[in-house]
């Protein structure tokens, strides 16, 4: 049900605005509510990722989408076994990408760019984002899964 309202209110933004003047980065935060439950909300909340990311000079909304979309594509370059041992090891990587399913579902299969673009971000953010979700792995994860991911971030 909560995935309808997600899909009914991302449609009527689209549909009251124009594409030029879209800013993800204010529907995510908008939908944020609907897309999580209230214990989805208070891990992410409370990520040290997030902050960190938000530290960057984004906004959460932004750290969240921003974090999903590389999280994302790491886990469709890793292994399954890679990616769920490295959300098992840690997890708040696993809950950004559970808190944040629009920032990469919506934008389909445009590049990374224009997906950072897309939630209001340049894409010289790319580089600090996987530097940032790399040495907060690092905390938590084994060497191999670290490599692993280092290999699907492509860094």
């Amino acid at each position: 049900m909560k995935k309808v309202k997600v899909i009914a209110l991302l449609s009527a933004v689209l549909l009251s605005t124009h594409l030029s003047a879209f800013d993800m980065g204010s529907m995510m935060k908008a939908a944020t509510p609907l897309m999580s439950d209230s214990k989805t909300e208070t891990k992410t909340e409370d990520n040290v990722l997030l902050s960190s990311l938000s530290a960057l000079g984004v906004t959460k909304a932004q750290a969240a989408g921003g974090a999903a979309i590389l999280l994302g594509d790491a886990k469709d370059k890793m292994a399954p076994s890679e990616f769920s041992e490295l959300t098992k090891q840690a997890p708040a990587l696993g809950s950004v990408l559970t808190s944040a399913p629009a920032a990469s579902s919506l934008l389909g299969t445009s590049s990374t760019e224009s997906k950072f673009k897309l939630l209001g971000m340049d894409a010289s953010m790319i580089a600090p984002f996987k530097d940032t979700i790399v040495e907060y792995a690092k905390e938590y994860a084994s060497p191999e899964i670290i490599t692993a991911l280092v290999g699907a971030l492509e860094l």
